[in-house]
């Protein structure tokens, strides 16, 4: 799409480009080519492109690519597409909100992103994108100038740090070249810059490290012209910090502006036993889905959603055994809760969960993990956990841990059922949401 069809079609329409939008419309065709060029695409590549606007870039991503998802917040333009490419079913559009869409959407495995951004939005895509689960394998993108010297800022420099941290820490910088303004309809006041990320084929830092790596780039940032050190023991203890810093020979009185991505990195592995004797849990969204780890004093604090299981365990006469919980636990201490049960770790799945929790808290050890009920969605009950019911059917014996179990016993269902009629306070409340889910009806599974 040329420059003269592009103020054609806005001029027919009469629209109003809105500057918050970030609509500045690519229509240098030799700029376009080189986009699409840098992302070397295949028939099998998989792009997203965020801000298509009224599709200049799309149309050379299809040449190109074997599929392409476009997300587009305007209505307008995407009202305009959806009429555009209504033929080419290799083109998924969708109207949404690019931020919000990958806050959701973690797993980009094989996907590459090649787009314009919004400059409104840029930064946070970019960040959001990057610390995603599984992030895309390369990123082509145009940015204002600005923004990509930031990424590719070494220390020392005033354009270095937590942006161009955060994404060169899974990313390698290949290359960048800058876009006049005058190749942009309208032309903006700045100059842009297309910049080219590949994925490293050997990750910086382990899985899980990138939370603390994270909290310590942006410590460290946070005042600028403070000593890293000092800044760092609002979250360290000054002794294991002093340590750490002797130990990789940083200065005491080093800026965070000063130390290498290297050095970061090396700072992170030393920290992060430190960090990690809280436990660490994966947050989701509202569809269940990681969008990210914190440790488990802030998921409970914020209110974040995450992870449990639990397990019911019934005896060859059809009777439930119950713990009763520590008075040592910081939720529901002293109460009456399902056989076994707990959070779901950083990294764990569901069923890993399950067999760890029963070998853990009941010393049972299992080949496979037990049997499925229900699933019950993170609520008020649950203490904001989505929570996977499972069933085992045991006789014992049980070995159970004594930190977290102050009894247990073996009960009828009716009576059990009863019981949390009349004095639900003597359970957990999840405990008693899952009884009432899984006698609904009379039956049980």
């Amino acid at each position: 799409m040329k420059l003269s069809e592009i103020k054609q079609v806005l001029s027919e329409r009469e629209w109003i480009l809105t500057k918050s939008l970030g609509q500045n419309f690519l229509h240098d065709q030799n700029q376009l080519r080189r986009i699409v060029d840098a992302a070397g695409l295949s028939p099998t590549d998989k792009v997203l492109e965020i801000g298509p606007g009224l599709g200049p870039l799309t149309e050379l991503l299809l040449e190109k690519a074997g599929e392409v998802l476009a997300i587009e917040k305007d209505r307008r333009m995407f009202d305009f597409l959806c009429e555009k490419f209504k033929d080419i079913r290799r083109l998924k559009l969708l109207h949404d909100d690019a931020l919000r869409y990958v806050e959701k959407n973690r797993d980009w495995t094989d996907w590459k992103l090649v787009a314009n951004l919004p400059y409104s939005v840029a930064s946070p895509l970019l960040v959001e994108l990057a610390q995603s689960e599984h992030p895309p394998e390369r990123i082509v993108v145009t940015l204002q100038w600005e923004v990509a010297r930031r990424i590719e800022a070494g220390p020392g420099t005033r354009q270095y740090g937590v942006l161009g941290l955060l994404l060169r820490l899974p990313y390698e910088v290949r290359g960048s070249f800058k876009i006049p303004g005058t190749c942009f309809f309208p032309e903006p006041d700045v100059d842009s810059a297309c910049i080219v990320l590949m994925k490293r084929g050997t990750p910086l830092l382990p899985p899980g490290h990138d939370v603390i790596f994270t909290k310590i780039v942006k410590r460290g940032f946070s005042q600028r012209r403070k000593m890293m050190l000092k800044l760092l023991k609002q979250d360290w203890p000054a002794d294991k910090l002093a340590a750490a810093f002797e130990e990789l020979k940083i200065s005491p009185q080093e800026r965070a502006e000063k130390l290498s991505l290297e050095e970061f990195v090396a700072l992170t592995k030393n920290l992060r036993p430190i960090f990690m004797a809280e436990e660490i849990f994966d947050i989701v969204n509202d569809r269940d889905e990681v969008i990210g780890r914190r440790p488990r004093r802030e998921v409970h604090r914020d209110g974040h959603k995450h992870r449990a299981v639990h397990v019911l365990v019934f005896g060859s006469d059809g009777r439930i055994f119950l713990q009763k919980r520590s008075m040592t636990k910081d939720t529901f201490p002293g109460t009456w809760d399902s056989s076994a049960s707990g959070h779901v770790d950083s990294g764990e799945d569901y069923d890993a969960c399950a067999v760890r929790e029963l070998r853990e808290e009941l010393g049972l050890a299992i080949a496979a993990p037990p049997r499925r009920l229900f699933k019950i969605n993170a609520c008020q009950e649950t203490g904001h956990e989505f929570v996977w019911v499972y069933r085992l059917d045991s006789d014992g014996p049980f070995v159970l841990h004594p930190e977290e179990i102050e009894r247990g016993d073996w009960f009828e269902r009716a009576r059990v059922t009863d019981w949390v009629a009349q004095r639900p306070q003597d359970f957990a409340s999840g405990f008693v949401l899952i009884w009432k889910n899984l006698t609904a009806g009379g039956a049980f599974p």
